[in-house]
C-alpha cells in the first residue's frame, strides 16, 4: 500500500502532466501525431487591479509580517473563504503541512472579504487563485461564494462527491462565461484533484482481475468503463481511468473539463484547458522514459514559454510556469530513463541532435532555442560527446530550472 501511494503521490504532485500513467512501450513514438499549438490570444501586460483567492483550509492565519517567526495573528480564515491581493508576494518561502502535504511556498499580502478588511500576509500554499485583472470584470462573488460553501459540504473522500459537484455546476454554471467561467473551472479541477488526492479511489481499481488488454485500451483511451462496475461508477462519478507502472486508477476527467468549460471561459483559459487536455491524452512518459517523438516534447515546452509570456498574470500560473520549466529541463537534459547521451559511449543521443535541430529552425528567438543553442554548440564543439565540460552545463542547467 505504501508503494501505491508512494507512486500516486508521483502522479497527483501537480502538476498536471508529469504522470507516470502510461505504460506503453517506447515504439509509440512514431505513432503520436505531432503537437497542435492551439493560437493564444495575447491581453495586455497591465498589472491587474485585483487579485482573488479561494482559502483551501480551515484556520488559515493571517499575519502582520511574511512570516512564522515574530509575527502576530490578525485574523483567521475558513476553507471557502473569499481574499482579495494585490499580487505582493514575499521574497521568502516556508515550508507549512497543507492536507498532509508539505509545500515551501512564499506568503501573499491580502485583505478580507468581509466589511472588516482585515489585512496582512496569507500562506500561498493555502490560497487557490481565482481571477486577477480589471476589477470591472472581475467574477460574480455571490455565485462563487455559493460554490464554495457548497465544495465544503461535500466528503472529498467520497466519490459520489464528484457527481454532485458535477451536478451543480451544469445546474448554476451552464450560462457562465467570462471570468465566472474560469474561476469556476479552477474551483472545480481543484475539487475534483483533491478529491483524487484524499480519496483513495484506487483501492477500487486494484480488485479487479485486469486483463491485458484492459490497460491498452485504457491507454488508448478506448476503454469501455461499463466492462466492470467498479470502472463505471468511477466513471459516472466524473473521473476517467490511467495506466501507470502496471497499476489502473482513477485520474481527473480533463476531457470532461473541457466538454463544459472550454466554449465557456475566456480565451487563455480556453487555451490552457485545450493544451491541457492534448498532453492528458498523450502521455510524454511511461517510469521515467519518454514516450513521444521528442520533438513534441519541444513544442510543449514552446507552447508553454509563448503562454507564459502572453499571459503573466494567468490566475493557473504556477501550473503553466511549472510545465514550461519542465518541457525546457527534458529538451535540455533529457530525462531519468531517457538520457541525453549514451550510456556507454557518452555519445549525444542521435534523437536529441534530431530534436536540438527541429528546435532551432522551427523556434528561433524563443527561449527554448537560446538555450538549445548553448548546449548544442558545446555539445558539437566536444565531439559530440558528453564531457566533463557538457555535464557541468547540464547540471548548471538543472540548477537553475529546479530553483
Amino acid at each position: 500500500m505504501k508503494t501505491t501511494k508512494l507512486f500516486l503521490g508521483c502522479v497527483l504532485t501537480a502538476t498536471l502532466f508529469i504522470a507516470c500513467n502510461s505504460d506503453t512501450s517506447a515504439s509509440k513514438r512514431s505513432g503520436v501525431a505531432q503537437d497542435a499549438l492551439p493560437p493564444v490570444q495575447p491581453v495586455p501586460n497591465a498589472k491587474p487591479d485585483i487579485y482573488l483567492y479561494l482559502v483551501t483550509v480551515n484556520n488559515l492565519l493571517l499575519r502582520d509580517q511574511p512570516t512564522k517567526t515574530g509575527s502576530k495573528v490578525v485574523s483567521k480564515f475558513q476553507s471557502g473563504d473569499f481574499v482579495e491581493g494585490t499580487g505582493e508576494v514575499s521574497d521568502k518561502k516556508e515550508e507549512a503541512i497543507i492536507r498532509e502535504i508539505p509545500m515551501t511556498e512564499p506568503y501573499y499580502r491580502v485583505v478580507s472579504t468581509t466589511p472588516e478588511q482585515f489585512k496582512g500576509w496569507a500562506f500561498g500554499g493555502a490560497l487557490l487563485p481565482v481571477y486577477a485583472g480589471d476589477r470591472r470584470n472581475s467574477p460574480d462573488m455571490g455565485k462563487l461564494s455559493q460554490f464554495a460553501l457548497f465544495l465544503k459540504s461535500l466528503n472529498p473522500k467520497k466519490l459520489d462527491s464528484g457527481k454532485k459537484a458535477w451536478d451543480y455546476v451544469k445546474s448554476n454554471f451552464a450560462n457562465a462565461n467570462g471570468s465566472l467561467a474560469d474561476a469556476s473551472f479552477i474551483m472545480m479541477e481543484f475539487f475534483l484533484r483533491q478529491m483524487i488526492a484524499e480519496g483513495e479511489f484506487y483501492t477500487m481499481t486494484e480488485k479487479i482481475q485486469w486483463a491485458e488488454e484492459d490497460y491498452n485500451l485504457i491507454d488508448a483511451n478506448k476503454f469501455d468503463v461499463n466492462k466492470y462496475p467498479a470502472t463505471k461508477s468511477i466513471a459516472d462519478n466524473g473521473f476517467s481511468l490511467a495506466v501507470g507502472e502496471g497499476m489502473v486508477f482513477p485520474m481527473v476527467d480533463w476531457q470532461k473539463l473541457n466538454d463544459f468549460f472550454a466554449s465557456k471561459v475566456t480565451p487563455p483559459m480556453k487555451a490552457f484547458i485545450n493544451q491541457t487536455l492534448l498532453e492528458d491524452k498523450a502521455q510524454a512518459w511511461s517510469d521515467g522514459g519518454i514516450i513521444i517523438p521528442f520533438e513534441q516534447i519541444a513544442d510543449r515546452g514552446v507552447f508553454w514559454e509563448k503562454f507564459n509570456r502572453e499571459n503573466p498574470y494567468f490566475p493557473m500560473h504556477q501550473t503553466t510556469r511549472e510545465s514550461e520549466r519542465w518541457m525546457r529541463l527534458v529538451t535540455l537534459n533529457g530525462d531519468s530513463n531517457t538520457p541525453t547521451y549514451d550510456t556507454e559511449t557518452n555519445a549525444i543521443s542521435e534523437d536529441f541532435k534530431k530534436m536540438w535541430a527541429y528546435v532551432l529552425q522551427k523556434y528561433p528567438g524563443t527561449e527554448l532555442a537560446k538555450s538549445v543553442k548553448e548546449i548544442s554548440d558545446l555539445a558539437a564543439a566536444e565531439g559530440w560527446k558528453r564531457t566533463k565540460k557538457v555535464e557541468a552545463f547540464q547540471t548548471k542547467i538543472a540548477n537553475e530550472q529546479m530553483q
